[in-house]
């Protein structure tokens, strides 16, 4: 699942059933047929429906939601993603209810490419007609420039459920457990197979390190996106042609084995070239691993730097490289930051604190958006009551 989908499931699964009743509305392409994470949505028993629409410029799902929205008695409609962010607004304004979208960033899209300069536009444009932004960091929020006049942006930072990824749960194994054995260190990639990821970073480092050690073992767990299968290739011609098949793991696993995959590793790396706040980051920490990762996006709002790991310079491997044979060679630097990372977990970043924090904005919103009034004066007020919300 991509991170904008593990945050739904974990905003849900934080919620209160009796604070806050939802309906899950997708908008799914029916070619593409029961997707993964369909299947990991209907897993999880929560109420939702879906709104097919195969041609992009059939925009019968409006309707659709508005009709939903008032079967429904929504109080609120809460948004993620591009197309649902226009028809949520659409659906909110003709049944008049509040509508809010969750941003989490353009990072899907490959630099100088005509999606990365055209939907930020029109991301843009969408979300400053709404009546409120919540972000998952500080640093992605920043993102949209918002003005005084536009809406308020609350960030709230992702949250984690620190019981299901807790290293002392007994029920956890290890992955695949010949390959590290008689292993001195293993790292370790984990989230989608996609160039904004680094993963060819990460084996450049690899091959350095194996150079010093060929005791080292490299994991890399993940699904290949549709589209992305030629990546996928690239990254295992890279390591057949470095004879490095026998040190290099690829794996996909199942999404309740990833707190074993985590359970696996000694180190997690993540040299991603952009991020928002990363819930593979997050759980890596609630499992006490000791993390490395590039310094984009919300990660200096959740690690610091030499405490509860480290953060480097996008694309630098030769530093990439040297923090990872640095930790090889201090467990003890291992552990201290792995248990530093699970205190910060659990004191800052737990699941309840996102979803309390996610319901109070939905309270905030719906009372302003009740009286009426679209003063400036009306919006000051506003905004002051969701800074206190908001992420420092």
């Amino acid at each position: 699942m991509t991170g904008g989908e593990t945050y739904l499931l974990q905003l849900l699964k934080g919620f209160d059933p009796q604070d806050c009743n939802c309906l899950f509305v997708c908008i799914i392409k029916p070619s593409l047929g029961e997707t993964a994470w369909l299947k990991e949505l209907k897993n999880t028993g929560f109420e939702y429906i879906t709104i097919p629409i195969e041609n992009p410029l059939n925009f019968k799902d409006i309707y659709q939601l508005a009709k939903i929205i008032k079967q429904f008695n929504a109080n609120i409609v809460h948004a993620l993603d591009h197309r649902a962010n226009l028809v949520s607004l659409i659906s909110a304004r003709l049944t008049g209810r509040p509508v809010i979208a969750s941003f989490l960033g353009w990072v899907n899209f490959p630099k100088g490419s005509w999606r990365s300069i055209v939907y930020p536009w029109i991301d843009r444009l969408i979300l400053k007609k709404l009546d409120a932004v919540i972000t998952d960091s500080i640093a992605i929020g920043e993102e949209l420039r918002m003005q005084e006049k536009h809406p308020p942006i609350v960030a709230i930072r992702n949250g984690i459920d620190t019981k299901y990824f807790n290293p002392g749960n007994d029920d956890l194994f290890y992955i695949n457990q010949s390959f590290i054995d008689d292993s001195d260190c293993v790292f370790g990639m984990v989230g989608r197979i996609h160039p904004v990821k680094g993963h060819m970073n990460f084996l450049n480092a690899a091959q350095q390190l194996l150079k010093i050690n060929p005791n080292f073992r490299f994991l890399i767990t993940g699904t290949v996106l549709p589209g992305f299968e030629n990546y996928k290739q690239e990254i295992l011609d890279f390591i057949s042609e470095h004879e490095m098949s026998n040190k290099v793991m690829i794996m996909e696993v199942k999404l309740e084995e990833i707190p074993a995959v985590f359970a696996s590793l000694d180190v997690l790396v993540a040299p991603s070239y952009a991020e928002s706040f990363s819930f593979t980051l997050l759980e890596g920490m609630a499992m006490e691993k000791a993390v490395i990762t590039s310094d984009v996006g919300g990660a200096c709002e959740m690690i610091n730097d030499g405490e509860t790991g480290y953060l480097i310079e996008v694309d630098d491997v030769k530093t990439l490289t040297e923090k990872m044979l640095m930790l090889s060679r201090n467990p003890e630097k291992i552990k201290e930051l792995g248990k530093n990372a699970r205190k910060k977990i659990i004191k800052d970043l737990g699941l309840e604190v996102m979803a309390h924090n996610t319901v109070s904005t939905y309270r905030h919103i719906i009372d302003y958006k009740q009286h009426g009034i679209s003063s400036q004066q009306a919006l000051k007020t506003l905004k002051q009551k969701l800074a206190v919300v908001s992420a420092k």
